[in-house]
């Protein structure tokens, strides 16, 4: 037996719903995109746009946590570069 999403607050986070991709994807832009694709798709087609659109939203929601542990911990972020650096070159 599957556990409730409405009764369990931690099945409600791991499960992907149309909602919970749109308030993922991070810019107006692919929000439009997402659902002009989901739901222009033919039937046939619908679950993988739907898991395309997971993935894309998954990997934001995995960098925006990797984002917030690094800065909770005060470190750098890993593939920024020092702004000054070209500047500095002259």
């Amino acid at each position: 037996m599957t556990a409730d999403p409405t009764t369990n607050p931690s099945a409600t986070h791991r499960v992907w719903t149309i909602a919970r991709i749109q308030n993922t994807l991070t810019s107006p832009v692919l929000i439009r995109r997402f659902l002009l694709d989901i739901s222009h798709a033919p039937d046939h087609q619908v679950m993988n746009v739907f898991t395309a659109w997971q993935r894309v939203a998954a990997s934001i929601e995995a960098n925006a946590s990797g984002a917030t542990t690094t800065a909770e911990h005060g470190e750098p972020s890993t593939g920024h570069r020092n702004c000054n650096s070209d500047h500095e070159r002259g």
